[in-house]
């Protein structure tokens, strides 16, 4: 049994205006994200039927969590994003009355760039020094293969580079804290950052030349599992049809040209 999701189109400053023409949208602001499964209140997907993806979660884990626990885009730039950071769950559920932070990793659909900080201590001293718009010296600038899982837990500071196509898999949450938004007027939040940023090396978060990433709230793959009902197909093509699929049975089609995701329940 298949369950069509319906994506919605997420214009941001730093959007790839490809997407506008791949979808034939009228946005004056390119898109950057593509939310392909989402039970999040910023932007709630619904499946082809017209049921909410809350509602449909609820029917298959007895009323379990609020909203659907994990949250799919399709991001896409022809920017540097902001240099961000996100929090973990205690911190969520202590400062933002929120039930989850937001660990999250990418699939590089194309090949692409990011940048992480990996000596936190290095960039308090820069941030209460005033040197913001010198935030580059104390990042890790990293060219990304097609086909890299990179995993981005809570606490990790990081950018997605320009002419990237990424699809994230993350935690139903949209806790941001950026820090240095390469000279766009949009607004910071360093004191939050500050409490929330962990060091962490990048070799320990981007995998190459593997079947597989495990995170501890999802399962996000290229290889099919055996066993699990419920899953998330994602192509990786961008086409005008682009759109997430739940799939509840026990073996389907397995396709080199789809991302799974499963094990998030």
């Amino acid at each position: 049994m298949q369950f069509k999701i319906i994506p919605h189109f997420r214009p941001m400053l730093w959007g790839n205006s490809d997407i506008n023409v791949i979808f034939e949208l009228e946005n004056e602001m390119p898109i950057g994200e593509i939310w392909l499964l989402s039970g999040h209140p910023l932007y709630e997907t619904k499946l082809e039927n017209g049921v909410s993806l809350n509602e449909f979660g609820r029917s298959i884990y007895d009323s379990k969590y609020d909203r659907f626990p994990i949250l799919i885009k399709l991001v896409s730039t022809k920017q540097w994003l902001s240099v961000q950071v996100h929090p973990d769950n205690e911190y969520a559920k202590s400062f933002e009355q929120e039930h989850w932070g937001k660990s999250e990793a990418w699939y590089f659909v194309t090949d692409g760039e990011l940048a992480i900080c990996e000596d936190i201590d290095k960039m308090k001293k820069y941030i209460n020094k005033g040197k913001l718009d010198r935030l580059n010296e104390v990042m890790t600038f990293v060219k990304v293969k097609k086909g890299t899982f990179v995993n981005i837990p809570a606490g990790t500071v990081h950018a997605l580079g320009p002419n990237s196509t990424v699809i994230e898999v993350q935690q139903s949450s949209d806790l941001t804290y950026r820090i240095y938004d390469w000279g766009r007027p949009r607004e910071t939040h360093i004191e939050k950052a500050i409490q929330v940023s962990k060091s962490i090396k990048i070799s320990d978060i981007l995998s190459e030349n593997t079947a597989a990433l495990q995170t501890p709230y999802f399962t996000f793959s290229t290889v099919l599992p055996e066993k699990d009902n419920l899953i998330v197909e994602i192509p990786t093509k961008i086409t005008k049809d682009f759109c997430a699929k739940i799939i509840l049975k026990e073996t389907i089609d397995n396709q080199s040209n789809k991302i799974y995701v499963y094990n998030f329940l």
